[in-house]
């Protein structure tokens, strides 16, 4: 007897972590063959389209907007419990304790690039710019992907 069974994609769970060991191996290879910039100009590239409804969204919502966007991100990973994020009027701080991709890839015993952290910078500087905004990176920790930055609305 056959069975027929109707699953969609969206009926599974979602985490996609192998994910981040591939898009490291490509920002090693973009690394590798155009250099640090090479590396910035295509995550800014990727960020601008990737990430304009995202803009849009920040556009009309405000930095509230970015900071349900960073939250969600981390519940998907499910990893709510390695950030926190502090908004007020006119700063979004992020604090990440441990970045569950860095983890991943250590524990899948691949060794992150020296471009990684451009995931996490010039993202984040992509989607600032774009939507009108200022950003700021304090700290981040190679070993852990532990991070500490700001978003601010830039005034003139």
């Amino acid at each position: 007897m056959k069975q027929v069974m109707d699953r969609k994609a969206a009926d599974n769970k979602y985490l996609h972590r192998d994910f981040h060991v591939s898009g490291d191996i490509g920002l090693a290879y973009v690394g590798g063959h155009y250099g640090d910039n090479g590396v910035r100009e295509y995550l800014r590239i990727f960020a601008a389209r990737q990430y304009a409804p995202l803009v849009a969204k920040i556009m009309t919502d405000g930095l509230s907007a970015l900071e349900e966007h960073i939250l969600h991100i981390y519940a998907i990973e499910e990893a709510s419990d390695l950030v926190k994020t502090t908004l007020s009027e006119n700063e979004l701080f992020v604090e990440v304790s441990a970045c569950p991709a860095v983890g991943f890839m250590r524990k899948s015993g691949h060794e992150p690039s020296k471009w990684y952290i451009e995931l996490t910078r010039t993202v984040n500087e992509q989607i600032a710019d774009d939507a009108g905004l200022g950003h700021e990176m304090f700290d981040y920790d190679p070993e852990t992907g532990a991070a500490s930055y700001r978003f601010f609305r830039r005034f003139f």
